[in-house]
């Protein structure tokens, strides 16, 4: 039999452990009820629900009685480590890493997309590569190891026939570090999400070698995803159904006119972070990104495949039952 979508109140009994739901009063059948949240999610423009959701009150005004607070991780893989341990609910970040971590122990969920494009392969202007073979025997930076950016990364030097293990050499680089480490020939080129890739064009007087389209699939591919744990999701049904609703209106609204609200996510990523963006690198970097709810299956398929390509999975595994569905 199928639930009424938002019939009684949200059941309770989070991740164990969990810091981050807790019990309240009532709910259906005298479950109690969620009155605490904890959402872990990457530091990114890329991911706006996140950075307003938790930081300027657009969860806690979309879902009164419960109260929201946040973590933030350097990457994804480290926000799903986060919802494993039970110290977040909710999880923000590029798709591999939750991605990896179904396949491996079906243990995620995915809840919502968030965001499309936004990676660019940086490399000097004054340097003379042409195509990504050219960099053959360099050192290239990524934000993350076991990233998003890291497997586009992968996926493309082995689309150039190099071996990524051989033939160059990945280190992990903070994005805000990288525009110096280029300038500075510490590495030949260097990939992140969006803004740093605006921001190493500026300040690192770079290019792309490949840009946000170029990167895969003429820009359709997530860079930004909504996701939790199984248990979490199936014991809290109509909290995710409400967390999901509220998640999708902040998408809308921030599309209804993005002038507005880039301005508005650009104030709320620098309070968080406390960095500024040149208004140049802003706009740029905004431009490279698509904001989306979607997440079909058939995307999922295609980063399996990246995913196997590049060797963050050893072999390929059912999908189903990833991207979770409400009873």
């Amino acid at each position: 039999m199928m639930a009424l979508a938002g019939c009684g109140g949200q059941t309770g009994g989070g991740n164990a452990g969990t810091s981050g739901a807790t019990a309240g009063g009532g709910g259906n059948a005298g479950a109690p009820k969620i009155t605490k949240v904890t959402v872990g999610y990457n530091p990114t423009i890329s991911l706006p629900q996140a950075l307003l959701g938790v930081n300027e009150g657009e969860f806690k005004k979309r879902i009164p009685g419960v109260a929201f607070s946040g973590r933030v991780y350097a990457g994804g893989a480290d926000v799903v480590e986060a919802l494993r341990a039970g110290v977040v609910d909710i999880g923000y970040s590029g798709p591999f890493p939750p991605l990896k971590a179904y396949l491996k122990a079906g243990d995620i969920v995915l809840l919502s997309g968030a965001a499309q494009g936004g990676i660019e392969l940086m490399v000097s202007k004054t340097a003379p590569f042409k195509t990504v073979a050219d960099l053959k025997g360099k050192v290239i930076g990524v934000n993350t190891l076991g990233s998003t950016s890291e497997a586009m990364v992968r996926f493309n030097l082995l689309d150039a026939g190099l071996n990524p293990d051989k033939d160059v050499r990945l280190v992990r680089i903070e994005p805000g570090d990288q525009a110096e480490a280029l300038k500075g020939g510490e590495v030949a080129a260097v990939a992140a999400p969006a803004p740093w890739p605006s921001v190493v064009a500026l300040n690192g007087n770079a290019r792309p070698l490949l840009n946000w389209k170029q990167i895969l699939d003429n820009g359709d591919y997530l860079t930004g995803v909504l996701f939790t744990t199984k248990r979490f999701a199936e014991a809290n049904p109509d909290f995710i159904k409400q967390f999901v609703a509220a998640h999708r209106a902040i998408t809308d609204g921030l599309n209804a006119d993005r002038a507005k609200a880039d301005t508005r996510v650009l104030a709320a990523w620098s309070k968080l972070t406390r960095k500024t963006l040149n208004p140049q690198a802003a706009k740029a970097a905004f431009s490279t990104i698509r904001l989306t709810n979607e997440a079909a299956q058939k995307s999922f398929e295609r980063d399996m495949d990246v995913a196997l390509k590049v060797g963050f999975l050893r072999k390929k595994a059912d999908l189903n039952g990833f991207i979770y569905t409400a009873p």
